[in-house]
């Protein structure tokens, strides 16, 4: 095998920053999990802690691993065969293959664990793959394990779950998917430069993976740190991110088959290409989708208040509500300005003008934001309960029917 660059000085660093970040990932995820009251939620944070904290721990080992390769330093780049080596090179190595099938487990035990009807059996699949990386008997079956069913299973699985994950999210956060999706891809890239089979090729810059590394990590990171709010807009975090990175991939995937990689790393590449930027056409189609119908229904909702809303008692006073009509100085039933006398619930403090509080004690008796009794001496007979009382009237009139000796006789 040819003379290759190994790594350099300022590679070193930047490899050494990027682990300590995804480290730091990984731990920040099971800090937020923690304090999770939900237990999906809890173990979802788990499970996605799993990822950056594998790839560090991975990484770990093949950062330590090449300083097992024998050669020689070049104007302070270090020159080797990766063919020629001690002892230790091959241990670090199978350590790095373990520690991503480790995370592999954690990650779809997760999923397993909340959608219960896989009746966990990738997780098990992922332990029987991960026990045969252990125990093989050489470096090489230990290596083809890695780089098919585990590494392949990983690209299949994660973006399918984070799919799904997307799916059964509401609008509003289904743009934090595409910072995970796009993370992901970069922790792989990350992984392949970083190995041998990458380094041969003498194609890509030695600090291209740590970089991808640090982007990664960044991306992953960033929807539990901003404001909720600059998540909002779905769709253009997941064109973005697809207009980002399919040209970026390709490129990669073009120098691979000009440098001659090796064939099952195209085709595994090929694959994961397309499979993962389906995904990506699917959720951008689902959330465009959703985006219009929730417009047509904000544009009923807004012709429904408009004309009628200000005759009808609205089905849901929230907080907000509350506030509004309380800072604007306007009662929340008639919606006029009040300017002298008021009514201010003991409760919640929604407001009234003394016109709608004496009509609804009149009636309701109960504040529409709390149901708290507008005159504690009358009865209280909230919005709700006399509709259905109503209603029950209504129904028992419909369903009297004239018994047998209430017809009139035949003439």
């Amino acid at each position: 095998m040819a003379i290759v660059m190994i790594w350099d000085p300022v590679e070193r660093i930047l490899w050494g920053l990027g682990i300590a970040i995804a480290l730091i990932c990984g731990v920040y995820f099971i800090y937020k999990g923690r304090k999770r009251e939900i237990f999906n939620e809890r173990i979802i944070m788990f499970g996605l802690a799993s990822l950056p904290l594998s790839f560090a721990f991975s990484l770990l080992f093949t950062f330590l691993q090449v300083f097992n390769v024998q050669g020689t330093f070049v104007d302070s780049i270090f020159y080797g065969d990766y063919d020629n080596y001690i002892t230790p090179y091959e241990h670090l190595g199978r350590a790095s293959y373990i520690s991503i099938g480790i995370g592999g487990i954690f990650f779809i035990l997760a999923f397993d664990i909340i959608v219960k009807r896989t009746k966990y059996l990738l997780t098990i699949a992922f332990i029987i793959l991960t026990g045969i990386e252990i125990y093989s008997p050489t470096i090489e079956m230990a290596k083809v394990v890695f780089n098919l069913p585990i590494l392949l299973g990983l690209l299949i699985l994660v973006p399918l779950v984070l799919y799904l994950y997307t799916r059964w999210s509401h609008l509003e956060f289904k743009a934090v998917s595409s910072f995970l999706l796009f993370g992901f891809l970069l922790f792989m890239m990350s992984l392949n430069l970083a190995k041998s089979v990458h380094k041969e090729l003498n194609a890509y810059p030695l600090i291209l993976g740590p970089l991808f590394l640090i982007l990664g990590c960044c991306l992953t990171i960033l929807p539990t740190i901003i404001n909720p709010k600059v998540l909002s807009r779905a769709l253009i975090y997941w064109v973005g991110y697809a207009i980002i990175s399919i040209p970026l991939f390709i490129v990669i995937l073009y120098i691979d088959i000009i440098k001659d990689l090796e064939t099952p790393y195209i085709i595994e590449f090929v694959v994961a290409f397309v499979y993962v930027y389906t995904l990506f056409f699917l959720v951008i189609r689902d959330i465009r989708s959703e985006i219009i119908i929730s417009v047509e229904h904000e544009k009923d909702k807004e012709i429904q208040s408009g004309v009628l809303g200000i005759f009808t008692r609205p089905l849901k006073v929230t907080e907000e509500d509350v506030m509004f009509h309380r800072e604007q100085k306007i009662c929340l039933v008639c919606k006029g300005k009040i300017l002298r006398s008021i009514y201010l619930c003991p409760e919640c403090d929604a407001l009234y003008c003394n016109i709608c509080s004496t009509a609804l004690s009149t009636l309701e008796n109960a504040c529409w934001a709390c149901n708290t009794p507008f005159d504690p001496l009358k009865p209280v007979k909230p919005y709700k309960e006399m509709e259905e009382r109503l209603k029950t009237k209504k129904l028992k009139k419909i369903s009297k029917k004239p018994k047998i000796h209430d017809l009139p006789p035949e003439k």
